[in-house]
């Protein structure tokens, strides 16, 4: 599997090491896989132009995904999360969606956020 950490800007608030790491334990752990993931680290203008085209909707926000068969393509504004923390937790939201998790509802937002919380509380993906 190839994973691909672009940035869009000229900051880059992640460590791609961590980025790669995390996306493998995700994937090998919900028994998923793809040839590419691909992880786009944007600004609120790069997230609210996707947010039109594809949602039509008007504001930034903060993760945009896609699944495209064999390719996941996760966008993340960095101008929505107030540190490195937040930014991998929204690159583990939107790889989640990838794979066919949502939050339509409570029980399914619980979800999510559970998993997201999980896989960033071990402390192997640290490095």
């Amino acid at each position: 599997m190839k994973i691909n950490v672009c940035t869009t800007g000229k900051r880059c608030m992640v460590k791609e090491r961590r980025v790669r790491t995390l996306v493998k334990k995700v994937l090998r752990t919900e028994g998923k896989t793809f040839a590419t993931v691909n992880v786009i680290l944007g600004d609120d203008q790069c997230l609210k132009q996707l947010n039109a085209i594809y949602f039509r909707k008007k504001a930034a926000t903060n993760v945009i995904s896609f699944n495209l068969d064999d390719v996941a393509e996760i966008y993340v504004s960095q101008g929505q999360a107030r540190d490195a923390d937040e930014l991998y937790y929204f690159i583990v939201h939107g790889l989640l969606h990838t794979i066919g998790y949502d939050h339509r509802n409570k029980k399914e937002t619980m979800l999510m956020e559970a998993k997201c919380l999980g896989y960033l509380s071990d402390d192997t993906l640290r490095s």
